[in-house]
């Protein structure tokens, strides 16, 4: 075996470990405790996916997450995957950001559920903002999942 081979075959089963490594998180022990059917349960969802984003809780989100979701931006015309979500909150671990406040409605039809936010805040310079997004939602295996979103 040439020493290029020998490269190549070490890279793949680092690669290979690091997969392996990779440990799944434990939703039970990250999500939202108890979880109902109702408004209330769908508010904190929304306001414990919102501190996930400014404190880097990967974990909580990729609990939440559907394998399928995906949010559409309205203001740039553009569709994120949990991928994209995911790797544009893990910079933010560890962080202790505020938590601007949050306005919630949510209307809730069974196992699914629709919640409108507001978020108000401040930007760096001190001049204040205004974010709005839709969530749905579907309650399977008694939690409550995002399956997508608007961000308006």
């Amino acid at each position: 075996m040439t020493s290029q081979h020998l490269i190549i075959t070490a890279a793949a089963l680092f690669m290979t470990s690091l997969h392996v490594a990779a440990v799944e998180p434990d939703c039970k022990a990250v999500q939202t405790p108890n979880q109902q059917r109702d408004i209330d349960t769908i508010k904190r969802i929304e306001l414990g996916w919102l501190t996930s984003e400014f404190h880097g809780n990967v974990d909580f989100l990729d609990c939440l997450l559907t394998p399928g979701y995906a949010a559409i931006s309205t203001k740039d015309n553009l569709i994120r995957s949990k991928a994209d979500l995911l790797g544009n909150v893990a910079p933010n671990k560890g962080k202790t950001t505020q938590i601007p406040p949050l306005e919630t409605t949510v209307v809730v039809n069974g196992d699914q559920a629709t919640a409108y936010s507001v978020m108000k805040g401040h930007k760096k310079t001190g001049e204040p903002y205004e974010s709005r997004f839709v969530d749905s939602y579907v309650f399977k295996d008694g939690a409550w999942h995002a399956v997508g979103g608007v961000d308006l």
